[in-house]
């Protein structure tokens, strides 16, 4: 196979030898409460006091300003400023009285004094300059954080009656910042926001928990929090953000630090340092020398191709162009927009008019394939990708959620590809049925979203055509999307379709892991875990586990725990592992929150809590996870962290024993005898109504 994209591995050789770089943090922190004419709020000076105490934690440096005037505001504007580089991390949170105007949002000093919504301009700053104030420096990540959304605070002040009709309305305006950008509002666009009646807004309260919760992803954040204010509330507040952030970032790491493997490894990773610093064949070579099986072995070996490839003499080159069919080179977009016009039934003739013109076009194998089967008369048909699918994704590359979620996502998509468990499928649970029309609708919507089309590639493979999947892979592997390699190497995995190759899977999963795709580099920890294809070896599973888990990944973070439990890849740490468990828990992951729960329930390693034990595996039992379903039950049995409850626990006794525990059925048995046939009428009830709680 031709390695096309070996180029790749620089970018992990460079991301891999510095490990994890120090945040540069900075935060700006208004509370704005005691305003001369306008309403006092009580809770902003708080809210602002805990959200500095949480950002501090998380290792912002923070200005911060309590009851700030016009004068006040704008020096501390001025010191954010100067305090900004294009590698800082830089949030902003305000609380305060905010009033929408002409779709702007405005952001009040304690000294303004407003007549009309007209003044905002001169007495107010404007939510869009702040933006734009930050933007002109460029840092990495933006935050903006806005608990601002209170009732319009000229409706009740002194200026009512001249106020009450020109123009502002209610709430803050819908906000959008440049490409870096988070914005979060305490509630909806045009919607109220409470100020609390417990000391602190029930967002700022909320965010605070979540700021300084290990391992979570920005979203995961902010999805939680609206999860509990919509719950403290009634449904009355729903936080709203928007987000064009295109790169990772965590209030709170749940891996800080790259893991302390044994001195072999730190000789391993500082050898890797000097020869991708050097980054040529013999500093490569010199490292393979040194580490045969080391972490970096794989990237080395292609780094050597790559080279070699590079440094071939001219002449060879355009010896081997010259003799590749002409037609190769021909635009790929014309290529897919010929085959997008072959329709579902497609005739011989037009087979054949593609592979007159693309003989080695992208589909040319699955071409060969049904002109033999339309020149044989076969009444099988297979429908062709629908929607006009071009080569340009310049468009995906620049923004990774385009477009927003579909339901060919909800359908097809990658578990956690968007950094939502909620979105996605694994393989083998899609649904052909639903999924390849829920993605053919999309693809039609939206024809050049790589995303969308590596979702329809995996909706037909689930439905057996995997050799038309398999070229849409390719497709976005010749791309550079990090899906697509990890999508190849599922294929060559599992064999779908094809012989199983164990190394060429490997391939594909090494350069979506020079991507950062957490999913090749979970495969990857697997692989060296199981030893599939190579030589066991736990410090390099551990290794990978640790990239993905660094990235908020639920799965790795909730196996890497057990490494750090057991200290034999990295040194014991208890703590660290109940960080990465509690992470993952959070996340609704249900194998992290039954282990989560074992653990506080048997106290050996953590601390002993039944009630935090029996509350995580109850979530996890209340998500499907069947094994936790039987352990909840034991739990209710034996009055161990709940109250003893023999019904409760028959109940799901019966759940699991429905869903395969058959262990459960002797429990059944004897706790049915013993209760009664109520009991168990009751029981069989509960399980058959019963229905998974979603993570949300």
């Amino acid at each position: 196979m031709q390695r096309l994209f070996l180029c790749l591995a620089l970018l992990l050789s460079m991301a891999t030898a510095a490990f994890a770089a120090g945040d540069n943090r900075v935060a700006l922190v208004i509370g704005n409460g005691k305003y001369a004419d306008l309403p006092h709020l009580p809770n902003a000076q708080s809210d602002a006091k805990l959200m500095e105490k949480a950002l501090s934690a998380a290792g912002f440096k923070i200005v911060s300003v309590i009851d700030g005037d016009r004068q006040q505001m704008v020096r501390a504007m001025k010191s954010l400023a100067e305090a900004l580089t294009p590698e800082t991390n830089v949030v902003v949170y305000y609380a305060g009285h905010g009033i929408q105007f002409a779709d702007e949002n405005y952001l009040i000093p304690t000294d303004s004094q407003l007549t009309s919504s007209s003044d905002l301009p001169l007495e107010a700053f404007s939510l869009k300059m702040i933006t734009e104030q930050i933007e002109r420096v460029r840092p990495r990540i933006a935050v903006f954080i806005i608990d601002a959304c209170r009732n319009n605070p000229l409706e009740t002040s002194r200026s009512a009656g001249a106020a009450a009709n020109d123009g502002a309305t209610r709430g803050l305006a819908r906000a959008t910042g440049p490409l870096g950008t988070f914005i979060a509002f305490a509630t909806a666009p045009g919607k109220v926001a409470t100020d609390g009646t417990k000391g602190n807004s029930p967002f700022t309260r909320a965010l605070a928990d979540f700021i300084t919760a290990p391992g979570l992803p920005i979203e995961q954040v902010f999805k939680r929090v609206r999860e509990r204010v919509v719950e403290e509330t009634g449904g009355e507040q729903v936080p709203w953000d928007n987000s064009s952030l295109t790169k990772d970032f965590f209030f709170t790491e749940a891996l800080p630090d790259v893991p302390k493997f044994s001195a072999e490894a730190t000789k391993d990773a500082e050898a890797w340092q000097a020869a991708s610093d050097g980054d040529t064949t013999a500093s490569y070579q010199s490292y393979l020398a040194a580490f045969p099986q080391g972490l970096f072995a794989d990237i080395a070996e292609m780094r050597v191709e790559a080279l070699a490839e590079a440094n071939r003499p001219k002449e060879e080159k355009e010896q081997e162009v010259a003799a590749l069919p002409v037609d190769r080179s021909i635009n790929a977009a014309e290529d897919l927009l010929m085959w997008n016009g072959i329709q579902a039934n497609g005739t011989a003739d037009q087979y054949r008019g593609y592979l007159e013109k693309f003989p080695e076009g992208v589909f040319a194998k699955l071409a060969r394939l049904r002109l033999e089967d339309a020149t044989k008369g076969s009444d099988e048909t297979v429908p062709a990708i629908s929607g006009r699918v071009t080569a340009n994704y310049e468009e995906f590359a620049q923004n990774p959620l385009y477009p927003e979620i579909t339901d060919c996502d909800r359908e097809a998509g990658h578990v956690q590809e968007i950094a939502d468990p909620a979105v996605g499928v694994y393989f083998k649970q899609i649904r052909p049925e639903t999924a390849v029309p829920a993605c053919m609708t999309a693809l039609k919507q939206f024809p050049d979203s790589l995303r969308i089309l590596m979702n329809y590639g995996r909706a037909i493979d689930a439905a057996g055509r995997h050799d038309e999947a398999r070229e849409i892979y390719r497709t976005g592997a010749s791309a550079g999307f990090p899906i697509a390699y990890r999508s190849l190497g599922d294929v060559y995995r599992d064999g779908r379709g094809i012989e199983k190759n164990l190394t060429e899977a490997r391939y594909w999963y090494v350069l979506g892991a020079a991507k950062k795709n957490v999913f090749a580099e979970f495969n990857l920890a697997l692989i060296y875990e199981n030893g599939l294809g190579v030589t066991a070896d736990p410090q390099k599973a551990a290794y990978w586990l640790w990239r993905a888990a660094k990235q908020g990944f639920a799965p790795a973070m909730e196996k890497l725990s057990a490494y750090y439990l057991d200290g034999k890849a990295v040194p014991k740490d208890v703590a660290q592992a109940e960080i990465l468990l509690t992470g993952a828990a959070e996340m609704g992951h249900i194998y992290a929150e039954l282990r989560l729960g074992d653990l506080y329930l048997d106290g050996s390693a953590l601390k002993k809590d039944p009630a935090a034990g029996a509350q995580w595996i109850s979530k996890a039992a209340r998500q499907g996870y069947n094994e936790a379903q039987f352990r909840l039950a034991t739990l209710y049995l034996d009055g161990n962290g709940l109250k003893k409850d023999a019904g409760q626990a028959l109940n799901w006794f019966t759940l699991a024993k429905a869903n395969g525990v058959e262990r459960a059925g002797e429990m059944v048995a004897t706790l049915g005898e013993k209760l009664g046939g109520k009991a168990v009428r009751n029981a069989e009830k509960f399980a058959a109504d019963f229905q998974p709680v979603a993570v949300k």
